[in-house]
């Protein structure tokens, strides 16, 4: 089910026990996670929280970025503001129809995925092999989705061993 006629997908890698973040920011780093983000939302429009534009430090280059804050004053170069989910979704969306784009891409963090995994249509997974202790994770993923797609790596700097992994509802 798409949500008015466009795709919504979670873009997030995670570890074992579904940790996303650890103090505000990504607790590892894998090049070919990056570029495989990068390669998913390129020329897109991305949603996030704060928090997750804050520890990137800037907007997205060659996107829509959409940011969800409660702060009524907040602002930041190179993004648009949204005071709620459905704020962000009814922009967002006005923004990928006049690109005529069919996705738009929930990039975090943790509270952003909670609260429209229910909307999702495809998740975007990158499964890594670590456990690590972070303060920031990803929702189970409910019984809805199946992988239809999955892609085993390892690190080539760090041996760490990923996954990228395709879920549709």
């Amino acid at each position: 089910m798409t949500w008015q006629n466009t795709e919504i997908v979670h873009v997030v890698a995670m570890d074992k026990h579904h940790c996303i973040g650890k103090g505000n920011a990504l607790p590892w780093h894998i090049s070919a996670d990056l570029k495989h983000f990068k390669a998913i939302t390129q020329g897109g429009v991305v949603i996030m929280g704060r928090k997750t534009l804050e520890s990137m430090g800037r907007a997205l280059p060659n996107r829509v970025n959409w940011v969800i804050t409660r702060d009524p004053a907040w602002q930041f170069d190179g993004v648009k503001v949204a005071h709620s989910i459905e704020e962000a979704l009814n922009g967002a969306l006005t923004d990928a129809q006049q690109a005529e784009k069919t996705s738009l891409f929930i990039i975090g963090g943790g509270e952003i995925f909670k609260q429209t995994l229910t909307i999702a249509d495809r998740l975007e997974l990158t499964h890594v092999e670590l456990d690590v202790q972070g303060d920031a994770h990803y929702p189970e993923i409910p019984e809805g989705f199946r992988k239809i797609s999955l892609e085993p790596h390892t690190d080539e700097k760090t041996g760490i061993a990923f996954e990228f992994a395709t879920y549709q509802k």
